[in-house]
């Protein structure tokens, strides 16, 4: 029963997301992206229609080609491939440079169909068998033939999961970024079928015991997860918002921004614990505050910049000055240099001040971005604490700082 399930269920799932995604190509005819994405879904559905085994089978008998089923499937996976590649080839790059990649890619297709074709009638498989490649691993041009199928089908797969991702990160839905991360995985999924399938195949040619007892097994479940994450990313941007998807992006920014603030607001905190409303906890506890995470950032970035108010009487404008100078020698942009200061000045603030000793204090505070919103804010500081632990530059500068008042003391 779990065999059937894992055989039969990938086929239903993509002719659902086919029926579901083809209202939306109806209605725009002329959407190059939504018609390759469709098509693509399309001819995935169709090659697993095909290689059912009832199908499979019965596309055989009324043929009388034995085995003709396998190609014809593989040809249609092929093509799916290829849509796939040209949609994220129209997401990544002008349409110029898109319509060009894809009418490459779609040369490649058609000479790697060209010797599947070939390939598929030299072979020697006069009985059909739906496990072609252990029942035909050792006849001629079988595993010729599987390798030019699973090279494209693995070229394709690559292209898939780099620019997936890629644009996912420069995607400004939610539902789309999180969908086309899952459409990435999914290719790497597939990356580890047709791995595996190459590795079986050629176990089988020469000869040797293959990894895995149950080859059949493993491929039959690499390529239902594989079908189950590209198909769930490439429709939820159109479900993604009515099932709350940028509601839970919206709450896992919070959270990790509240998280990556620790560090800083832990180093104001024990030297100022009056600016915490709440005692500070342990570090696990502060990771399992899950509820009104809006507000407990909100609550951070302000006890953060309380804490930078009551460091300024220890604000030396002299270290302010080395760290703009030295950042200026770094070749490090504004930004990064707001960074750098506000990092340099808050450690030599708080050492300066768990010492006693006053720096003399200064009218403003270094400037940090402007905006009256937290999440500007947030993002600001969580650059500081990041830098405040792992910036190189921060520790040179910091380090020629110290020299410096050790050579003073010395001299003193």
């Amino acid at each position: 029963m779990t065999r059937d399930f894992v055989i039969y269920a990938p086929c239903v799932l993509l002719w659902a997301a086919a029926a579901y995604r083809l209202p939306a190509v109806r209605r725009r005819p002329g959407d190059r992206r939504l018609r390759a994405s469709w098509f693509a879904t399309l001819s995935f559905a169709a090659a697993a229609t095909v290689l059912l085994p009832p199908v499979y089978g019965a596309i055989n008998r009324l043929a009388g080609v034995p085995n003709l089923a396998r190609l014809l499937g593989n040809g249609l996976v092929l093509v799916a491939a290829w849509h796939n590649q040209a949609f994220l080839f129209s997401l990544n790059y002008p349409d110029a440079a898109a319509r060009q990649r894809a009418r490459r890619a779609g040369w490649v297709l058609l000479g790697a169909l060209a010797l599947l074709f070939a390939l598929f009638a030299l072979a020697a498989a006069p009985e059909e068998a739906w496990d072609f490649t252990g029942r035909y691993a050792a006849a001629p041009y079988v595993l010729e033939y599987r390798l030019v199928y699973l090279a494209y089908l693995g070229l394709a797969l690559v292209d898939v999961v780099r620019l997936a991702w890629r644009y996912a990160g420069l995607a400004s839905r939610p539902a789309l970024d999180l969908g086309l991360r899952l459409v990435a995985v999914g290719g790497a999924v597939g990356l580890a079928y047709v791995v595996h399938e190459c590795l079986y195949a050629a176990s089988r040619r020469l000869g040797t015991v293959y990894l895995l007892p149950d080859p059949s097994r493993a491929t039959e479940w690499l390529i239902a997860v594989a079908v189950l994450l590209l198909v769930v990313g490439s429709t939820m941007p159109a479900w993604g918002a009515r099932v709350g998807i940028p509601a839970l992006y919206d709450w896992a920014w919070h959270y990790r921004a509240y998280q990556r603030l620790y560090p800083l607001w832990l180093a104001l905190y024990r030297v100022a614990p009056e600016i915490a409303l709440f005692p500070a906890r342990s570090r696990l506890a502060d990771r399992l505050r899950v509820w009104d995470v809006h507000l407990h950032l909100r609550r951070r970035v302000v006890e953060i910049c309380d804490g930078r108010l009551l460091l300024r009487p220890f604000l030396d404008l002299r270290v302010v000055a080395h760290a703009r100078a030295q950042c200026r020698l770094a070749g490090l942009s504004d930004d990064e240099t707001r960074v750098v200061v506000e990092v340099v000045w808050l450690r030599a603030a708080l050492r300066a001040r768990e010492a006693g000793q006053e720096g003399g204090g200064a009218a403003l505070l270094p400037e940090i971005p402007a905006g009256a919103d937290v999440e500007t804010a947030a993002a600001f500081f969580a650059q500081v604490a990041r830098c405040l632990a792992q910036s190189p530059v921060v520790r040179e500068i910091v380090a020629g700082l110290d020299s410096q008042v050790s050579v003073a003391g010395r001299r003193a």
